[in-house]
């Protein structure tokens, strides 16, 4: 690839064409690798999801949601690490469903050691994934084993090993990743963050607890072996403390220090683009509790479409959760309609949080895995809908509304007039690159 260190300026036309070329590649190039994200994301949600249902044609429809889905229509032609993050959170949250509707098994807490990685590189990319790590008790509770499971875990002489295995594992990533931990908790390196009333050690401490509070209710709904807990805290450990060590690759105190305070930094952000979220006084005052009601006004608003349109084809597809949902609930269905409830609880909460910034396009890819899901679920428990005579209609109307409307913004893009100058300010975030020869060095 040319290098990007050219010569900018205006009357040299050899330079202008030299960097146009070279910012071309450049963008090619990274399209490409969005492109290759994505279809990696889809195959894998597909897999995951027919692994969770046992039903490849169901499996197959959720990865055509999540293929023409508002978000993904947009990061398939950017590159933008929301793309990376949804991939590894929504991968590791479907892992998690599928081992708890399997039951015991010994190899059980590997899969939520593996998970665990996931979640936290998910993090490492994209911060504002700490809500949805937060939500995962919740999330997890109202999935049980379907079967009587075997009982590996419930003899201790087969599952000691095991268990003493899972804790070496989990002590010598601790060991491994307490330098970067310690640094994380103690410094902000050279970021001018804001003082929150709970500091960074404080919430991580409660995080800590309240997800082993889930594990720990998690066990005694669904009656999991003691052992078993142990081992999976130990996994979840070790693959949050391995995955900290990825920071190392390429080691600089300032993403250690937006990794270990996330809401501080999210405060920021939230702050420049809401000023009332800044204003000093009680917790709720009054210019907060403004910014909540037109918040949960705006989600509302969103979900009807008529009130506030938007290119996420995945709120038609709510519609069709909140109608089966009432029809689960009408048949009793009590431990389905708590699982959709739990995900789409989950995906009203998070939009909610994602308000503070204008819930942009980039972020509905946090949330729209979780209605897929829950939708699929409908479909796959209420089996007699998929012989109802309105459901080819519906397929139908939801196949067509996926590919218009998500397809809406880039052909929007297509027919824009806008000069080069509109890039200029992604050098913000970019110190290091080059600038386009319209704009000028800041």
């Amino acid at each position: 690839m040319p290098s990007l260190a050219l010569i900018t300026c205006p009357t040299n036309q050899p330079s202008m064409a030299g960097f146009a070329r070279a910012w071309t590649q450049a963008t090619q190039a990274g399209r490409v690798l969005s492109l290759i994200y994505a279809m990696g994301f889809v195959v894998t949600f597909s897999y995951l999801l027919r692994a969770l249902l046992r039903d490849w044609r169901i499996a197959a429809f959720g990865g055509f949601l999540l293929a023409f889905s508002g978000g993904m229509a947009m990061h398939m032609r950017t590159l933008r690490t929301e793309l990376l993050a949804a991939a590894l959170f929504t991968s590791a949250l479907l892992m998690l469903l599928v081992v708890a509707k399997r039951g015991e098994r010994w190899w059980r807490p590997a899969v939520i050691g593996a998970a665990s990685l996931l979640i936290t590189l998910a993090m490492l990319n994209k911060v504002q994934f700490l809500f949805l790590i937060c939500a995962l008790p919740v999330l997890l509770l109202p999935f049980g084993p379907e079967a009587p499971p075997p009982g590996f875990w419930s003899a201790p002489r087969r599952a000691g090993p095991a268990l003493a295995a899972s804790a070496a594992i989990a002590l010598i990533a601790v060991y491994l990743a307490k330098d970067i931990v310690l640094s994380g908790l103690s410094a902000t390196g050279s970021l001018q963050l804001p003082a929150l009333r709970i500091g960074a050690q404080t919430y991580w401490a409660m995080i800590a607890v309240w997800i082993g509070l889930g594990m720990t209710a998690y066990a005694v709904v669904w009656r999991v072996a003691a052992l078993e807990v142990l081992a999976a805290m130990f996994a979840a450990v070790a693959g949050c403390m391995i995955a900290l060590l990825a920071l190392y690759i390429r080691f600089h105190a300032n993403d250690v220090a937006v990794v270990f305070h996330p809401l501080e930094q999210m405060f920021a952000f939230a702050s420049g683009s809401e000023p009332q979220l800044a204003t000093g006084g009680s917790l709720l005052n009054a210019e907060r509790l403004k910014f909540l009601f037109e918040a949960v006004a705006g989600v509302i608003a969103r979900r009807t479409f008529v009130l506030a349109s938007s290119p996420r084809p995945t709120l038609f597809l709510e519609w069709f959760v909140i109608a089966a949902t009432v029809i689960a609930i009408r048949r009793r269905e009590w431990r389905l309609v708590l699982q959709v409830a739990a995900l789409m609880l989950t995906d009203w909460g998070i939009d909610t949080l994602g308000m503070a910034r204008g819930l942009k396009q980039e972020y509905f890819l946090l949330t729209d895995p979780l209605a897929i899901i829950a939708a699929a679920l409908l479909i796959s428990k209420l089996a007699d809908l998929q012989r109802h005579r309105w459901t080819y209609p519906v397929g139908a109307a939801l196949i067509v509304a996926h590919i218009l409307v998500s397809q809406a913004e880039p052909v929007k893009h297509i027919f824009r007039t806008d000069g080069p100058e509109v890039l200029c300010g992604l050098y913000g975030n970019a110190k290091r690159v080059e600038h386009f020869p319209d704009c000028k060095p800041q």
